[in-house]
């Protein structure tokens, strides 16, 4: 069950470009001034990534300063001691896993590391440099993409032969692929219901084709008072938490 306090700000964090870098450990130093920041204040995660790989970015004590995390794009949601609370389930159509199949064959960057369709809790990610990569191959496909616009063309291509599946952008060398609708917009839908009355999120992805625009989505459909924030890295997440009055708990 997700316990809201509606007088109190509900706080939102993606973590991979957000607090941590993608596929990293949190920032030692961040970790600490997160802890120390978070005190009193209501705090989640809305993250694509599984717990287990949450886990391994997020130290467990900062952890559990989060009330809910929402994990594979809200379609996993978990209480702060790791229980989960609510799953969702999703079957890759074969035609959609033959398409996927024919993008890795047919893509020009230059290697493939293995992992590349990855089944998680309510939906799929996909790789082509794969899920396997090193931080240095990660950073490489990322470039790469950046000029030739792989996995946007990737997404653009399912959404648009699979009206009944949603393809993002997500993380730093992948896609989410979900059923329309089943994306982290769904972690407003749980806090507006458990009585929230003010949202503050902060994302890396949040324009339209990105994992994090169904929150921006969702908020502005709402009548939550809301604030959002699209921040570059860590960096500027710990920016915003010494400097923002909205972070401090001004209203």
């Amino acid at each position: 069950m997700i316990t809201v306090d509606p007088n109190k700000i509900c706080y939102i964090f993606d973590v991979d470009g957000t607090l941590t870098e993608p596929r990293e450990e949190m920032n030692y130093s961040f970790a600490n001034e997160f802890l120390f920041w978070s005190m009193g204040k209501q705090c989640y995660i809305s993250t694509g990534s599984d717990f287990q790989k949450t886990k391994q970015q997020v130290p467990w004590d900062v952890l559990d300063c989060f009330q809910s995390i929402f994990c594979c794009m809200g379609n996993e949601v978990r209480n702060s001691i790791g229980n989960i609370i609510h799953k969702s389930e999703f079957t890759l159509p074969d035609s959609l896993e033959q398409d996927l199949a024919m993008f890795l064959q047919n893509t020009n960057f230059p290697y493939k590391t293995g992992n590349h369709i990855e089944p998680r809790t309510g939906m799929v990610n996909f790789s082509v440099v794969g899920r396997n990569a090193s931080q240095k191959q990660r950073e490489e496909y990322n470039d790469w993409d950046s000029l030739h616009m792989e996995r946007a063309n990737i997404a653009e291509f399912i959404n648009y032969n699979y009206p009944s599946l949603e393809a993002t952008v997500g993380g730093s060398i992948s896609i989410d692929i979900i059923e329309f609708g089943q994306d982290k917009g769904q972690t407003i839908h749980y806090l507006e219901n458990a009585g929230a009355t003010k949202i503050v999120f902060v994302g890396d992805k949040c324009e339209p084709g990105g994992n994090d625009y169904g929150i921006i989505r969702e908020l502005e459909k709402s009548n939550l008072a809301f604030e959002w924030y699209n921040v570059k890295g860590p960096s500027d997440t710990l920016s915003l938490i010494r400097t923002n009055k909205v972070f401090d708990g001004g209203r």
